[in-house]
């Protein structure tokens, strides 16, 4: 374990976001138990807003090498950061904060490195020195991710990148990362999260996949009026899906119909 707890002091007047969430109002600490902890809860319920102020506490990177003070963005997250105190067994950097947004730009923008660097070795004469720069930033995108990312479908770039970018002794920060992943897609990326753990890598997870909350010893945690442990059973959203699972045409009637 590379973070163990988070402590939370709010402002004397929190009235406004990102202060005003339901369970912030009897939050003081979360003692982090498990390798693997999920962050579950409605939309709107603030997994988003935690996961994003772990992250600017720490300033984490994000996934495209960036660091996350440079983004205006993330101003909120860095307002409530101000009043976490998070507590380490040792503090590392390696690792990296993901967004489902991140991603769609970070791939967007390999692909343009990739269809850039191949434009320019069109130009040039195959003995031009001029080619080395474009050649080099070919071979370290083909030696880092071991696949043609340009010939990739979103999912399978999502979990090539995941295969070549998940470590040892490393934190991640993931919000929402089944959004690009097909079902069975999402079994193989707890697959990667699994091989992760067992090198020492930690995981802190925003998701509303049943599959990954199934994780093995996750710790869950449910984010409503309260921000409390909960069992798989009990989770709101699992417990709608499979009363949907079991008569999907009755839920459907009665929506289209009311």
């Amino acid at each position: 374990m590379l973070l163990t707890k988070i402590e939370y002091a709010p402002p004397r007047h929190h009235s406004d976001y990102p202060f005003n969430l339901p369970w912030q109002a009897d939050f003081h600490e979360l003692i982090l138990t498990r390798p693997v902890t999920i962050l579950t809860g409605d939309n709107g319920s603030g997994k988003s807003t935690l996961l994003n102020a772990i992250a600017a506490n720490y300033n984490a990177i994000l996934m495209s090498g960036a660091a996350l003070e440079d983004h205006p963005e993330y101003d909120n997250s860095r307002a409530l950061a101000r009043h976490l105190k998070l507590t380490w067994t040792y503090r590392t950097k390696a690792g990296f904060f993901f967004r489902a947004d991140d991603f769609i730009s970070f791939i967007r923008a390999t692909r343009g490195r990739i269809k850039y660097a191949q434009t320019q070795l069109e130009h040039l004469a195959p003995q031009s020195l001029e080619r080395l720069p474009y050649l080099n930033t070919l071979s370290a995108i083909k030696h880092l991710y071991q696949v043609d990312l340009d010939t990739l479908s979103h999912g399978q770039a999502f979990l090539a990148l995941f295969r070549a970018r998940l470590h040892a002794n490393a934190l991640y920060l993931l919000d929402e990362p089944e959004s690009p992943l097909t079902p069975e897609n999402q079994l193989s990326l707890l697959a990667l999260i699994h091989t992760a753990v067992a090198n020492g890598a930690q995981f802190i997870i925003s998701t509303h996949s049943p599959i990954l909350m199934a994780y093995p010893d996750a710790q869950l945690l449910a984010l409503g009026d309260t921000l409390a442990p909960v069992h798989y059973d009990q989770i709101n959203h699992i417990t709608f899906l499979r009363n949907f699972l079991d008569d999907p045409q009755r839920f459907v009637y009665h929506l289209l119909n009311d």
